[in-house]
């Protein structure tokens, strides 16, 4: 009997024990939990303090579309709109950050930036996107003219925004992030349809992209799929639709200056140009447009993901235009083509979780 006795007390302890553990880790985790959703509430506090702030304050609300102003923790809790903010994780530690405030429309975004040193701090896809390293094969990023360029045929450059899958292009020389939409569009649409007087048919009219039916998609697609608080992260930039002759071995070399000499500038959606894909390739062998080697090595050259319009056009008519369907071709500008959508992201912009792959897409806040 006191053999039994024993055996249950013995028992007994062990059980006590694992229920003791149990209990740590349960509260360990929701430690955790509860840690990172205070981040949250902190910065949820800190956008509704903003608003009441700028409510006695409108005068200096941004005026112009895509204008910014910041105001800061510390201005917040002087006005008497917020208390002092401290790490949830660190109570004797202040954070710091401020709101971010962007005219879009009629409407303003307010966006918080919140900062507790060593426990949370903003994670700006810029950055993760510039220190991302090559792998064996040479995939990866590289350094181009002071931008950086995803090269390669299986880089991790995919993006979660707007609930859309993306792929980074490139880090431009003012730290903005373009963007190229992962998957063309199911319909189809002409670049232009103009009837064209040279031609005396509907065949286009390449002379002005500021008058084009695909400018005009582009524009639509901007205003009707992005809501306030994703325009706002979204900049404005010049595009590059300058011309190429791909029938004369002399001028079809790719050429950004060649792109660039025309311009249409503060535009918020485009398409990729001739130098996109050329610079996305990383074999030795792709030197001009019609080169063959221009597949190899090149993430773009995927149709099932990109098979679209590009910005550039014919200079030898006013009716052809280039795109790509695994290499570049050219077409009547009045034909259908599918579309991927180019956009370019702030500098600013944070993201919460991935590596960039096409399972762990880098996911934008």
């Amino acid at each position: 009997m006191k053999n039994i006795i024993e055996y249950i007390k013995d028992k007994s302890y062990y059980l006590l024990g694992g229920i003791v553990v149990v209990i740590i880790l349960l509260i360990i985790i929701n430690a955790c939990s509860n840690s990172s959703g205070s981040y949250d509430k902190i910065e949820q506090k800190m956008v509704n303090a903003a608003k009441n702030y700028y409510a006695s304050h409108e005068k200096n609300l941004p005026k112009e579309e895509n204008g910014t102003v910041k105001v800061t923790i510390n201005t917040l809790i002087e006005a008497e709109l917020l208390k002092e903010v401290k790490d949830p994780k660190n109570k004797d530690q202040d954070c710091s950050g401020y709101v971010e405030v962007t005219k879009v429309g009629k409407e303003y975004s307010y966006t918080p930036f919140l900062v507790c040193k060593g426990n949370y701090e903003p994670k700006y896809l810029t950055n993760i996107a510039k220190e991302s390293k090559q792998d064996e094969y040479g995939n990866g990023v590289y350094e181009m003219g002071g931008e950086y360029v995803y090269r390669g045929d299986d880089v991790k450059n995919y993006v979660s925004f707007n609930n859309q899958l993306w792929r980074i292009i490139k880090v431009d020389s003012e730290g903005d992030i373009k963007l190229v939409l992962a998957n063309a569009t199911e319909d189809t649409y002409p670049w232009d349809d103009s009837y064209n007087e040279d031609k005396k048919n509907s065949v286009g009219i390449t002379t002005d992209y500021l008058h084009t039916s695909i400018r005009k998609k582009l524009n639509n697609y901007y205003k009707n799929n992005f809501d306030k608080d994703t325009k706002a992260k979204i900049v404005s930039k010049d595009l590059c639709v300058g011309k190429y002759d791909i029938d004369d071995e002399t001028t079809d070399i790719f050429s950004v200056e060649k792109e660039c000499s025309i311009i249409k500038e503060n535009e918020k959606v485009g398409l990729l140009s001739a130098s996109d894909y050329k610079n996305a390739c990383l074999s030795e062998s792709c030197t001009d447009i019609k080169s063959f080697g221009c597949k190899n090595r090149n993430y773009m050259s995927n149709s099932d993901e990109f098979r679209t319009w590009l910005l550039n056009s014919s200079s030898k008519n006013t009716y052809e235009v280039l795109y790509l369907d695994e290499d570049i071709n050219i077409s009547m500008a009045s034909r259908s083509k599918k579309i991927n959508y180019v956009i370019y992201v702030s500098d600013k912009t944070i993201i919460l979780s991935g590596n960039g792959s096409y399972n762990k897409p880098y996911l934008v806040k």
